[in-house]
C-alpha cells in the first residue's frame, strides 16, 4: 500500500470538493481519471461532468485513459492491486453506461474534457452578442500585426483635439518624443491585456483611483511593516530606535555625510516615538536601517564618529557593538531590514500620478481599437476568447442566462494543473461556480502541484494554489489532500531531490513572492539503479561541454538498448552546439520546438536570396547569396567584386567584375559566371511569377538543393517557402523585416516524427514527461531578464490585497521607485521560479540524472581557485551540493587545461563542386506526369459543379486550420466575408459565394458534431504524422505520379490512413447505393494515393476511406 493511500481513497468521495497537492511522478493523471470514472457513476449524463486542462496533449491523454479503461473493464480483473482500483471503477461505468444508454464507445464526445482556451471559445460562441462577438473570430495564428495596427491607429488619433490626444502627446513626451517606442511597448501591453484590463476598468468606477490604488500601497507596507514588528519586540525596537536617534543626533554636523542619510536622520529627530506598523512610519523605519546596514544590506561591524558614535560617548559605543554583533546573527531580520529600501512609497509623487493617469485614459480606447482591428480582421487571439468569455458570463452577483444554464447543467467541474492558474482562469472558475452552494452535491476537484508552477510568461500566479488550499473558491470549500508517493523514479534520485531541494526552493510559502516550500516525497517503487552524476567543466569553450553530452548520450544508449534519454536546457540559446554535435554524431534525436527556422542554414540562405531578388540594393543579402554554397565565393573574390565600390548594387558590380576578369581567382571567375546567369534570368521573371515560385525556381537553379545534406533540410526549404507563400503581397515582400519576425517564431520540424529514444527541448516543455536518463547541461548560463514595459503592475494576493500600477520613468530620467519596486518583486519571483523550473527539469529522471555545469576558475600562486557561479544561475542554486564535486574535480585536472583558451574553430566554406550541373531525369521515367488531382478533377466535373469542387477546398483548408488553431468542440462560425472573398479567388461566381460559404460552414459544423469527424481530425484522440493537403509525388510504372491527399496520419494502431473529404450530399432514397458508387468511383485515386504513400513509408500499413462531412457518412475503400 502507498504511503498515502488514505488520502487517495479520499479523492474519489463524489460528495466533496478537494484541492490535491501531487508532486512529480505521483500518479496525478491515474488520480484525476480515477475521481471522473467515480463520477461518471453518480450522474445522469456525462455531460454533467466537465474536466479542464491546458493543452490539447493532456485533454486527449485523460480522454484515452478513461475510454481506454472503459474497455478494459468488459476483460478479465487484472491482478496488481493498482490497475484493480481504476478496473473496478470503470467496470461501474460500463453497468451505468448500458443502464442509462449513453453509448459511449459510439459517442466520446459526451466526455466534456477540454483545455480552458477551448471552453473560452464554447462559452463566447454561445453567447456572441453579449460576449461582444457578433460573428465568431477565428484565432489568429500570430496576433502581433494586429496589435501593431491598433497601436498605429491609436497613436493616428494625436491630431483630432481630444483629451486622449492630450493624454497621446503626454507619453510621447514622456518618452523622449519616441512615438515608435510608444508603439512598440502598446503592443507588449496589448499582449497582456487580460492582466490589466478588468483592473484598469473595475479601478476606474471609483470616485477616488488614487486613493484607492494608494491604499494598496500603504496595505503593502504595513504587511512588510507588521513582519518586522514581529521580529523586534517592543523593547528591542525601543533600543534599535533610541540608538538610531542617539546616531541621528550626532551626525547633523559631521562633515562627509551623504545627503540621503541626513534626509533620512531627520525622520529620527522628527518622530515623537519608535517607529510601528503603520505605512506613515517608512521614513522612520528607513532611518533605523541605515544606521545598522551598509549599503549592500550587511550589519555594520563597527562604528565612528562618521557614523553617529564618537569616542566622548563610550556606552552608547559599547551597546551599539552589541546591538550588532546580536543582529549579525539574525539572518531574517537582517534581510527585511534591508528590503525596507525596495519598498514603494506610500503614495505617487505628481509627476508619478500625471503620467499614470494619462496611462489608464490610453490603454482602454487601445483595446478598444484592437477590437475594432479583430472585427475587421475576422480575427482574435486567445486573449481575446478568455475576456468574451467572462463577459458571457456575466459578474457573479449579476450572471447571465448562459452562466445559469451552464450552472443548470454543471455538476461536478475537474481543474487540472491547477499551479498554472491565472487570475483569469480563477475569475472563470468562479464564476461558472457562483451559484453553488454548500450541500448541494456539486463538487470541485483541483489538482496540481505549487513546486512546478513554471508557467509565469503565461501569467500563472502560484499563490493562488496557496490561497485556495487556505480558503477554498469564495462558495466552495475546499478540502487539501496531499499525495507524497512517487512511481517514477529510483530510490537514489528521489533521496537526492528530498536532500537537496528543501534548501532551492523556500523554507515557507510566501504568495506575494511567489515562493513554495518543498514537500518530499516516498519511493514507491523498490529499484536501488542509477542515480545524480555531477560532471564539473572549467573549459572556456562551450564546445566540449556539447561534445561531452554527445559521450553522456552515446553511452546511456550503449548500455541499454531501450533507454529514453532527454537533453533538457533553459532556454533555446543554449542548445545550438548540442543540436549540431548530435548531428555529426549521426545520433538520431527529436528536437521540441527547439530549433528556430531562422537558425537552420538552408533557411538563411533562402532568406538572403528572398530580399536579394526583392531588393536590389539589400547588399548584404547579395554578398550572402554569392557566399551561400550554391555559389561559395572565397572572402577575396567577394572583396575584389565590391571593393569600397558603395554607389553602385552588387549585381551591377557584379557585370563589371565579368568583363574585367582579372581581379578574381580562375575558380572565382566560373562561379560567379554561372550564377550570374542564373540570377539574371531570375530578375527578368519578376512580377511574372508569385514571389514563392520565384524564390524556389531560382534556388533551383543554383543547386540549392544539391548543398543539403539531412532530409530534414529539405523540409525546413518547404516550411519556409510555405511561409513566404501566405506573406507575399502580389508576388512582393512587403517588409523583409516583417519576414524575420515570422520565421523567429517558427521551429525546425522535428526529425524523426515518432517519438524518438533521444529527445532535445526546453525544461517547460519536458513538464509532464519522463525518461529513463536526463541530461541537464549549461547550468551555469542565465536566462534572458525581463524586458521594460510601458506600465508594470502587480497583484497583491490577501483579503487586503489589490493591484499597484506604475508607469515607465521618463526619458533620461533617474529609476522610477515606484516601477523599481514591482520590478524588483518580479526579479524575486522569477528566482523562486528558477527553483522550481530545476525541480522540474531533475525529476524528469526515472533512473539517472546527468548534470553539466561550467565555473570560472582563478590562477593563484598557490593553485587554482574556484569562483562561485553566477547569481541567478540553476548552478548557484545546486552550488551547496555540488561544490565539493567541482573541488575534487579541479584538483585532479591538469593545470595547462585549466586555463586554456578555447580554440578558435577553423572557417570552411561550403560549396557545389565546381564541375556541378543540373542533374537529368532517370531515362527509364517517361515524360508523361499524372496528376492525381487532375483525375479527380475529371471525376468532379463530370458528377458535381465546378462551385462544388471550390467548396471542397475551401472545406479542407478550414477544417485544417481549426485543427491547428485547437479548437476542440465548438461549433465553428468562420468569418462569413472571409469565406467569401476566398471562395471568389478560387472561381466561385459572386452570386453564388454567399450560399457557398453557409455549405463550408455546414460542412464544418457536421465534421465536428460528428465522433468519426473529431477522430479523423485528431479532436478525440492522439494521432501521429497527421497533415491536411499533403502534396505527394513519386515515380512508379515509369511515370511520375503527384497528387494531394485532404488528410492523412497514422492512428494509435500504426495504421497510415489517407482520407478523402467528399463535401457532396444526397437528397431522398437510395442513400447506401449512392455511397457504394461513390466508393467504385475513387477507388483507383486511392489506390495511386495508397501506392504513392508505399513509396514513403514502405513499412507502414495503408488503409483508406471516403468522408461525407456533410452526410455524416464513412466509408473504407480497399486498397491493399
Amino acid at each position: 500500500m502507498s504511503s498515502d493511500a488514505t488520502a487517495r481513497k479520499r479523492a474519489l468521495d463524489p460528495t466533496r470538493s478537494f484541492i490535491v497537492q501531487a508532486p512529480a511522478g505521483s500518479g496525478k493523471t491515474e488520480l484525476l481519471t480515477q475521481r471522473y470514472l467515480r463520477l461518471l457513476t453518480t450522474v445522469e449524463h456525462p455531460e454533467q461532468i466537465l474536466a479542464i486542462t491546458f493543452t490539447r496533449k493532456a485533454a486527449a491523454e485523460m480522454r484515452n485513459r478513461i475510454l481506454l479503461s472503459i474497455e478494459a473493464a468488459g476483460g478479465p480483473q487484472p491482478e496488481s492491486a493498482h490497475k484493480l482500483a481504476t478496473w473496478e471503477l470503470a467496470r461501474a461505468v460500463r453497468a451505468a453506461d448500458i443502464e442509462r444508454n449513453w453509448k459511449l464507445a459510439e459517442h466520446p464526445s459526451r466526455l466534456r474534457i477540454q483545455t480552458i482556451d477551448a471552453l473560452n471559445s464554447t462559452l463566447a460562441r454561445r453567447l456572441p452578442i453579449l460576449a461582444g462577438t457578433g460573428s465568431a473570430l477565428e484565432p489568429a495564428e500570430d496576433p502581433w500585426p494586429l496589435y501593431e495596427t491598433a497601436a498605429r491607429r491609436l497613436i493616428e488619433r494625436l491630431g483630432e483635439g481630444s483629451s486622449i490626444a492630450d493624454h497621446l502627446e503626454s507619453l510621447i513626451v514622456h518618452l523622449g518624443n519616441r512615438t515608435d517606442l510608444l508603439a512598440d511597448l502598446l503592443c507588449e501591453l496589448m499582449a497582456k491585456r487580460d492582466q490589466w484590463l478588468h483592473q484598469i476598468v473595475s479601478a476606474g468606477a471609483h470616485d477616488d483611483l488614487r486613493a484607492v490604488l494608494e491604499l494598496t500601497l500603504q496595505n503593502v507596507i504595513k504587511r512588510h511593516l507588521t513582519t518586522l514588528c514581529g521580529l523586534l519586540n517592543d523593547v528591542r525596537r525601543r533600543e534599535y530606535w533610541d540608538l538610531a536617534v542617539f546616531a541621528a543626533s550626532n551626525l547633523r554636523d559631521v562633515a562627509g555625510v551623504n545627503e540621503e542619510k541626513r534626509l533620512l536622520l531627520d525622520a529620527c529627530s522628527n518622530a515623537l516615538a519608535s517607529p510601528n506598523a503603520q505605512s506613515d512610519t517608512i521614513d522612520a523605519w528607513l532611518a533605523l536601517a541605515s544606521v545598522f546596514l551598509k549599503r549592500d544590506g550587511s550589519p555594520y561591524q563597527t562604528v565612528t564618529k562618521k557614523s553617529g558614535f564618537p569616542t566622548t560617548h563610550p556606552q552608547q559605543k559599547e551597546q551599539m557593538l552589541g546591538v550588532l554583533a546580536e543582529l549579525a546573527q539574525d539572518a531574517e531580520l537582517i534581510g527585511q531590514l534591508g528590503a525596507l529600501r525596495n519598498l514603494p512609497r506610500p503614495t505617487y509623487s505628481s509627476e508619478q500620478w500625471a503620467i499614470l493617469e494619462a496611462l489608464l485614459a490610453v490603454l482602454p480606447v487601445a483595446v478598444a481599437e484592437l477590437q475594432i482591428v479583430f472585427q475587421s480582421q475576422g480575427q482574435a487571439d486567445y486573449i481575446e476568447a478568455a475576456l468574451r468569455a467572462l463577459q458571457a458570463l456575466g459578474s457573479s452577483d449579476e450572471p447571465t442566462d448562459l452562466a445559469l444554464a451552464f450552472d443548470y447543467r454543471l455538476q461536478h467541474l475537474l481543474v487540472d494543473e491547477f499551479q498554472d492558474t491565472s487570475f483569469g482562469q480563477l475569475d472563470l472558475l468562479e464564476r461558472l461556480t457562483a451559484g453553488w452552494t454548500e450541500g448541494d452535491g456539486r463538487t470541485l476537484f483541483c489538482v496540481g502541484d505549487p513546486m512546478q508552477s513554471i508557467y509565469r510568461f503565461r501569467q500563472a500566479e502560484v499563490g493562488l494554489f496557496l490561497q485556495l488550499q487556505r480558503q477554498g473558491l469564495r462558495n466552495v470549500r475546499l478540502e487539501p489532500l496531499q499525495l507524497t508517493s512517487n512511481f517514477r523514479s529510483t530510490r537514489p534520485i528521489i533521496e537526492w531531490v528530498n536532500r537537496v531541494f528543501p534548501g532551492v526552493l523556500s523554507p515557507t510559502d510566501n504568495a506575494e513572492q511567489g515562493a513554495v516550500r518543498y514537500s518530499p516525497s516516498v519511493a514507491a517503487l523498490p529499484s536501488t539503479r542509477g542515480g545524480v552524476k555531477v560532471h564539473p567543466s572549467f573549459d572556456k569553450d562551450e564546445l566540449a561541454e556539447a561534445r561531452q553530452v554527445v559521450k553522456l548520450v552515446r553511452k546511456s544508449l550503449a548500455e541499454d538498448p531501450d533507454t529514453t534519454v532527454a537533453v533538457l536546457v533553459t532556454a533555446r540559446s543554449h542548445v545550438g552546439l548540442i543540436a549540431s554535435q548530435l548531428h555529426a554524431a549521426s545520433i538520431d534525436f527529436q528536437a521540441i520546438e527547439i530549433e528556430a527556422l531562422l537558425d537552420r542554414p538552408v533557411v538563411q540562405d533562402l532568406t538572403a536570396l528572398t530580399r536579394a531578388l526583392v531588393h536590389l540594393a539589400d547588399r548584404t543579402s547579395w554578398l550572402a547569396v554569392l557566399r551561400a554554397p550554391w555559389c561559395g565565393l572565397t572572402l577575396n573574390d567577394l572583396h575584389a567584386i565590391v571593393g569600397n565600390n558603395r554607389s553602385s548594387t552588387v549585381n551591377e558590380l557584379l557585370a563589371r567584375a565579368l568583363e574585367s576578369a582579372d581581379t578574381l581567382s580562375n575558380e572565382g571567375c566560373e562561379r560567379i559566371t554561372r550564377v550570374h546567369a542564373i540570377l539574371q534570368a531570375a530578375l527578368a521573371q519578376r512580377g511574372r511569377l508569385s514571389l514563392r515560385d520565384w524564390v524556389e525556381r531560382t534556388w533551383n537553379a543554383l543547386g540549392g538543393p544539391a548543398t543539403l545534406h539531412r532530409p530534414q533540410d529539405l523540409d525546413d526549404a518547404d516550411a519556409y517557402l510555405r511561409r513566404l507563400d501566405n506573406i507575399e503581397i502580389a508576388g512582393d515582400l512587403d517588409d523583409a523585416a516583417r519576414l524575420e519576425e515570422q520565421l523567429d517564431r517558427l521551429f525546425a520540424r522535428p526529425r524523426p516524427e515518432n517519438r524518438a529514444r533521444v529527445e532535445v527541448m526546453t525544461i517547460h516543455k519536458s513538464k509532464g514527461l519522463e525518461y529513463d536518463v536526463v541530461i541537464l547541461p549549461a547550468l551555469d548560463r542565465l536566462l534572458r531578464g525581463e524586458s521594460r514595459e510601458l506600465m508594470r503592475w502587480t497583484r497583491i494576493p490577501g483579503r487586503e490585497g489589490g493591484i499597484v500600477f506604475a508607469p515607465i520613468k521618463a526619458a533620461g530620467a533617474d529609476s522610477d521607485p515606484m516601477y523599481r519596486w514591482i520590478e524588483l518583486l518580479e526579479r524575486e519571483r522569477s528566482a523562486r521560479e528558477r527553483g522550481r523550473l530545476l525541480y522540474v527539469a531533475a525529476t524528469r529522471a526515472k533512473r539517472v540524472l546527468h548534470l553539466l555545469g561550467r565555473v570560472r576558475v582563478k590562477e593563484t600562486e598557490e593553485g587554482a581557485e574556484l569562483r562561485e557561479p553566477l547569481n541567478g544561475s540553476m548552478l548557484r542554486l545546486l552550488w551547496p551540493e555540488v561544490k565539493s564535486h567541482f573541488e575534487s574535480s579541479v584538483q585532479t585536472k591538469p593545470q595547462q587545461d585549466l586555463f586554456a583558451s578555447a580554440p578558435t574553430p577553423s572557417l570552411r566554406v561550403r560549396r557545389l563542386p565546381l564541375q556541378w550541373q543540373q542533374p537529368t531525369a532517370d531515362a527509364s521515367v517517361t515524360a508523361k506526369t499524372v496528376n492525381l488531382s487532375d483525375l479527380e478533377a475529371q471525376i468532379e466535373f463530370d458528377w458535381a459543379s465546378q462551385t462544388a469542387r471550390h467548396i471542397g477546398t475551401l472545406v479542407h483548408r478550414e477544417l485544417d486550420r481549426l485543427v491547428r488553431a485547437g479548437v476542440e468542440r465548438a461549433t465553428p462560425s468562420p468569418n462569413r466575408a472571409r469565406l467569401c472573398a476566398e471562395l471568389a479567388e478560387l472561381g466561385v461566381p459572386p452570386d453564388r459565394c454567399d450560399a457557398a460559404a453557409e455549405r463550408v460552414v455546414a460542412a464544418m459544423a457536421q465534421t465536428l458534431a460528428d465522433d468519426r469527424g473529431r477522430w479523423l481530425l485528431g479532436l478525440s484522440s492522439s494521432l501521429r504524422e497527421a497533415e491536411s493537403e499533403l502534396a505527394l509525388s513519386g515515380v512508379f510504372d515509369g511515370e511520375i505520379v503527384s497528387g494531394v491527399i485532404d488528410r492523412t496520419f497514422v492512428d494509435e494502431h500504426g495504421v497510415r490512413w489517407i482520407v478523402d473529404f467528399k463535401t457532396g450530399s444526397h437528397e431522398g432514397g437510395g442513400l447506401e447505393q449512392f455511397l457504394a458508387d461513390e466508393v467504385r468511383r475513387y477507388r483507383d485515386q486511392l489506390l495511386r494515393y495508397a501506392r504513392l504513400m508505399k513509396l514513403f513509408r514502405p513499412e507502414q500499413p495503408v488503409r483508406a476511406a471516403l468522408y461525407f462531412p456533410l452526410m455524416k457518412q464513412w466509408r473504407e475503400v480497399q486498397v491493399s
